[in-house]
């Protein structure tokens, strides 16, 4: 029976369509553009209205085409419903680009709910993924979906790039990915190729560079507090334009800074954000733009001159002037602002096998000292360099070493007698032991007692790979010699390679001077 229903409510409204195209049909030859047009009102009540009759439709469609004339109805803004997709992302990776200069990054994201950023993340080559730097894209102005942004000439100073792009929609699905943190996008940063050439000018002729850098005004800031983001503002003002606005920052003694790029926030205000995992120790920091020329860059602060940004830990209760922590409180590092802050020194250690050394030390970061220098085993000179890693910097503190080196043309016959009537056969033997060489690698713990500053004495212990080698000439020499055959010739061919592991142990000092 409801099949049935249906069939008729079906077969009346086809006969409703009909009698509304007819009498669309017989409108008057002298208004063409009315009878074109009355077809497709018809045909949109017809899907909206399946159940009235006829005579209502007829006298609905004669009201529309009596209200033509009248003034159009304003259009309502239709309402998206969220999609639950997140946007379509589509991007050309950028393969190469030219050191010192900026660096145009594009991308097309449409959503029907809207698209919140793109944003760009990128980092020098090589680093980790927690060094990413974001960059908000700007929309285009001129193609819908279009987005762009340009890494600032400050970021375009190294070997390579990395990066990735990711996007929302405003309903919050996503992010699609261009690329990932773990699988990024690489940029090769290659060397202007500058065309050189012979221009003919007149002699009384003198060419100024065309722009000038921005202006830069900025309120230097000097306390933030641990675990929070630090907003950075300044003004700049030029009448070239602003490129590559950036906030040059690092934690208080490293020696490398990093660039965290400004966003323009309205005219010519320019603003970028140090994130919270940043704001662990005391910071130094400052700004720099150029023109969109290339001009500059110029300053505010300098790399040799910084605003120093004092971190604090957040207090509950407001004060002027908060004391500072107790040493005694307080895990020290390296990157205090401590004035016996060392990196070089010198070290001196012996063990068995492997002998002494004394050796140069370079401290680039608190955690990691490189040692190099001459080693000495008795039997013979050579050369030693690795790593210690120091996790912490306490009276006692672990630690984990891995060196390794070679010595050079070794005597053991300072060690070793021959007794033999055989004079060729101790001659050939004794050749053979005033040739020792080989190579090794050492993993050793250890414990260091004393100031990760000045002064600390170790002890250590591990294994020791080694690796030899005996001329295959040496050893025909020594067998020749013992051949009571003359008419046999005994010949080795190539050298004879031997290696081994052994147990290791060494003391030492290391003293640092600056």
């Amino acid at each position: 029976m409801h099949l049935r229903k249906l069939f008729v409510i079906a077969a009346a409204s086809l006969c409703f369509a009909a009698a509304a195209m007819a009498q669309s049909d017989v409108a008057p030859p002298s208004q063409p553009d009315a009878s074109a047009k009355s077809p497709a009102k018809p045909a949109k009540k017809k899907r909206k209205s399946g159940k009235k009759n006829g005579s209502k439709k007829t006298s609905r469609n004669r009201k529309k085409k009596s209200s033509a004339p009248a003034a159009a109805v304003q259009p309502v803004e239709p309402i998206v419903p969220d999609d639950g997709e997140p946007p379509q992302l589509t991007h050309q990776p950028v393969a190469a680009g030219t050191r010192g200069k900026p660096l145009t990054v594009a991308a097309h994201a449409v959503d029907a709910n809207g698209v919140f950023g793109p944003i760009l993340y990128v980092r020098k080559r090589g680093l980790g993924t927690g060094d990413y730097v974001p960059i908000r894209m700007i929309a285009s102005k001129i193609v819908p979906g279009d987005y762009s942004v340009d890494v600032p000439a400050a970021l375009t100073t190294v070997d390579g790039l990395e990066y990735y792009i990711e996007a929302w929609d405003t309903a919050g699905n996503g992010p699609t990915r261009a690329g990932s943190s773990e699988v990024p996008m690489a940029v090769a940063i290659e060397e202007e190729k500058k065309i050189i050439a012979a221009p003919t000018l007149p002699t009384n002729v003198t060419i100024k560079p065309k722009g000038a850098p921005p202006a830069i005004t900025h309120a230097a800031l000097t306390q933030a507090l641990k675990g929070k983001s630090v907003e950075i503002n300044a003004r700049l003002v030029g009448d070239t334009g602003v490129q590559g606005a950036a906030v040059m920052f690092r934690h208080a003694g490293e020696k490398d800074y990093r660039a965290l790029p400004m966003g323009n926030i309205g005219g010519d205000d320019y603003t970028a954000t140090i994130p919270a995992v940043m704001t662990t120790s005391d910071l130094e920091y400052y700004v720099e733009a150029f023109d969109q020329y290339g001009n500059g860059p110029a300053r505010s602060g300098a790399p040799n001159v910084p605003y120093a940004l004092r971190v604090m830990d957040p207090s509950p209760a407001v004060v002027s002037a908060p004391p500072p922590a107790s040493l005694a409180n307080r895990r020290r590092t390296l990157d205090d602002e401590d004035t016996d802050r060392t990196i070089i020194g010198l070290g001196i250690d012996g063990g068995a096998p492997g002998g002494g050394a004394v050796t140069l030390l370079v401290r680039p970061f608190w955690w990691l000292r490189l040692n190099g220098g001459l080693a000495y085993n008795v039997a013979g000179f050579g050369y030693r360099g690795g790593i210690t890693l120091s996790p912490a910097d306490w009276a006692v503190t672990p630690t984990l070493n891995i060196d390794a080196g070679q010595y050079l043309n070794g005597d053991l016959n300072k060690f070793v007698t021959v007794n033999d009537s055989n004079a060729v056969f101790v001659a050939s033997v004794r050749t053979l032991l005033s040739k020792t060489t080989y190579k090794f690698a050492t993993a050793q713990i250890g414990l260091e007692f004393g100031s990760q500053r000045r002064f600390v004495f170790y002890v250590r212990g591990g294994l020791t790979y080694f690796e030899s080698s005996v001329s295959g000439a040496d050893i025909t020499a020594v067998a020749q010699s013992k051949n009571p055959d003359p008419n046999n010739t005994y010949n080795f061919r190539g050298d004879t390679k031997f290696s081994g592991i052994l147990p290791c142990a060494s003391l030492g000092f290391n003293l640092f001077v600056y």
